[in-house]
């Protein structure tokens, strides 16, 4: 399993005692899924470390001394004017006391603690603003040119700029739009441009300020290095796209390696978590927030479809497809293996099971899960919509004996994941309604017959369970010589519709008798129309 490996590389390759993981995001707007797969991998990486009696420090560090660069669609037009200025100074857009990057910082904290992580919090402005960052701003000014030489080196930048931090204007608080034309040791010299960047206008300030304790900040890859130094990391991965040759994590490491004389932390480049193959941005507002993917999903589903996939490997997530059901099935199997439910007959399947139950340890929430039973997600989500059906006799029924406690609430949790699937995301086939009247619909002189024989089969017995009905159906099917396609098709038709719907049995079994026989025997009576096959 993928988390077991980087452990072990780690362990190998960085012996040590005690381990700091660092993780980190500009909070520049609503925070999308794709930031809370680097935060599951880093959590899976301090619990490996932990499990093998190594002391792990989870950081995730909130960049809120970043200038406010764009305006995601959701705030007001009025926010025009905070633009470029440090995402710590701008107003909450939810009120209150805190401000525009705490207020998606912190609703982002509270996701991922859904999810079962646990990282310590900083915040840059306050490691600004205390003085945290001063010696490595003397550091980037004294050498600010062997900085800006390592960037054109190794990004091929072709930026005018001579120093590496941007001050804070004194005059209208922004720090996107300001550069250094000056350093004497103490004080620096500056501009505040309204060209600099297309995002922003500067004041065209001139000045003269201390750039310490909040007066300025590093540039992004000069500030990436000097967080690895002032926090002592060891262990920080980041998308593919800081990863890639020539990209900031290479800038920043031979900044680190070249002016800090620091080793850089272990590198983990991890792909991209898509929503429709769109890669997702926080400021600009597009994507799915990360809020929003614990609401479709419950808090174990979302972890585990962070930790399943390799970290190499590309998330993407449609909740409208067949994402949700193929992912339960896949979460089923993995809890399955780490209860000893499953057994390999070769040594291949043996290694797949314990790929399969690491898979399901690192997805657990807490210390532990309780053993349940799991009905499919699927037939949950049909069985719903079946009148008169109780979801937990018919799990009962199918355990084979009476439901625990952790039993049922497994099964609620499944479904309210199910309801919210059927009202917004399931795809047209999985959505079904019993017809008042029989449907128009296309039959097949064998179909016909077949529905005339089911009638006589359902009206012989008084009460049917699901499986029972259900089976009897592949055996007249088998009896009558007729494919399963032509068969359920011939039901569905009758009764939803559509040629594909639930188990059939289970269909039937949950309306009443009657009503069923009667249905039947029209369908099995209808006029002969053109051939029209279905699907089971």
């Amino acid at each position: 399993m993928w988390v077991d490996v980087i452990v072990e590389d780690i362990l190998s390759s960085r012996p040590a005692d005690r381990y700091v993981i660092n993780d980190a995001k500009s909070p520049s707007g609503p925070i999308h899924v794709g930031s809370l797969r680097g935060v599951v991998l880093h959590d899976c990486l301090a619990r490996g470390l932990r499990d093998h009696r190594r002391e792990a420090t989870f950081l995730y560090g909130f960049d809120d001394y970043d200038p406010m660069d764009s305006r995601p669609a959701s705030i007001p037009a009025e926010y025009d004017r905070y633009l470029g200025m440090p995402l710590s100074e701008v107003p909450s857009p939810g009120g209150g006391g805190q401000s525009y990057g705490q207020y998606y910082g912190l609703g982002f904290a509270e996701v991922w603690k859904k999810v079962g992580a646990q990282p310590e919090i900083y915040w840059t402005s306050g490691m600004y603003k205390s003085g945290k960052f001063n010696e490595a701003i003397r550091i980037a000014l004294d050498r600010a040119e062997e900085l800006i030489q390592i960037d054109r080196e190794i990004s091929g930048s072709q930026k005018a700029e001579r120093h590496p931090i941007q001050p804070l204007c004194e005059n209208c608080g922004r720090i996107g739009t300001t550069v250094v034309t000056g350093w004497d040791g103490s004080f620096v010299t500056y501009e505040c441009r309204p060209d600099k960047v297309r995002w922003a206008t500067g004041c065209g300030h001139r000045g003269r300020r201390n750039p310490f304790d909040g007066g300025s900040k590093l540039q992004y890859k000069a500030e990436w290095a000097a967080k690895w130094w002032l926090l002592g990391v060891q262990v920080e991965g980041a998308g593919k796209d800081h990863m890639t040759k020539g990209g900031s994590h290479d800038v920043a490491s031979a900044m680190a390696e070249r002016v800090l004389n620091l080793r850089v932390p272990y590198p983990i480049a991890y792909e991209w978590f898509l929503v429709g193959g769109k890669k997702m941005s926080s400021s600009t507002g597009l994507g799915v927030p990360a809020a929003e993917l614990v609401e479709i999903l419950r808090p174990e589903l979302a972890r585990f479809l962070m930790v399943r996939p390799h970290y190499r490997q590309q998330i993407n997530f449609d909740p409208t497809g067949e994402t949700i059901p193929t992912l339960y099935d896949e979460y089923d199997r993995a809890a399955a293996a780490y209860f000893g439910e499953s057994e390999a007959k070769t040594p291949a399947e043996a290694e797949l099971l314990r790929d399969h139950a690491r898979t399901f340890y690192f997805s657990r929430i807490h210390d532990e899960q309780p053993r349940a039973y799991r009905m499919r997600f699927s037939k949950v989500a049909y069985l719903m919509q079946m009148p008169t059906v109780n979801l937990e006799d018919a799990a009962a029924k199918e355990k084979g004996a009476p439901l625990t406690e952790a039993d049922r609430a497994e099964l609620r949790r499944r479904m309210d994941d199910a309801r919210r699937w059927l009202e917004s995301y399931a795809p047209d086939h999985y959505r079904f309604s019993v017809q008042p009247t029989l449907p128009v619909v296309e039959l097949t002189p064998a179909q016909r017959a077949f529905l005339a024989r089911l009638a006589d089969v359902v009206g012989a017995q008084e009460v049917w369970s699901g499986e029972e009905l259900h089976t009897r159906i592949h055996a007249l099917k088998n009896e009558m010589n007729l494919a399963a396609k032509e068969a359920f098709a011939a039901i569905y038709l009758a009764f939803l519709g559509k040629p594909s719907g639930p188990q059939a049995g289970w269909l039937l079994a949950s309306l009443d008798r009657e009503f069923v026989s009667q249905r039947l025997r029209e369908a099995g009576s209808a006029p002969v129309r053109s051939a029209r096959p279905g699907a089971r």
